[in-house]
């Protein structure tokens, strides 16, 4: 019996800085696997508005458009076993680890910065895997 996939809409933001890329190791997963920063869109919420109060809720830190530079990279579909994902993708340099705490999710001690090859040596998260081999950073 083939099960549903869930339709879900998220906005995920890749700090960078010096060509390099923040990832973050995943606490949930069953083995290692890394992943961008981000989370689920609300209701009513604009994909700007949605990482921006992502990563104050995983990081602690209030990212901006101008100061940070902040800046939407694009949409892409995504869709595997389990789910059917709308994503919006977003930059924003990279302001240092210290501006960043912890949270239920998040561990600033699990973020690490790696260039894009290094990155694909990874197990990423698919969406991560994704965006990174379409370039949408580089």
């Amino acid at each position: 019996m083939d099960s549903v996939k869930k339709d879900i809409e998220v906005a995920l933001l890749a700090f960078i800085s010096n060509d390099k890329v923040l990832l973050n190791r995943r606490a949930d997963a069953d083995s290692e696997m890394w992943e961008f920063i981000g989370g689920g869109v609300e209701d009513g919420e604009t994909p700007q508005d949605a990482i921006q109060r992502e990563i104050l809720e995983e990081v602690g830190y209030p990212v901006s458009q101008k100061k940070d530079r902040l800046q939407f990279m694009g949409g892409l579909s995504f869709e595997d076993h389990r789910i059917v994902a709308k994503v919006h993708f977003f930059t924003a340099k990279f302001p240092g680890f210290e501006y960043f705490s912890d949270s239920d999710e998040t561990f600033v001690k699990d973020l690490k910065l790696f260039n894009l090859d290094d990155a694909l040596k990874l197990t990423l998260l698919p969406i991560t895997r994704e965006l990174i081999e379409k370039q949408y950073i580089r």
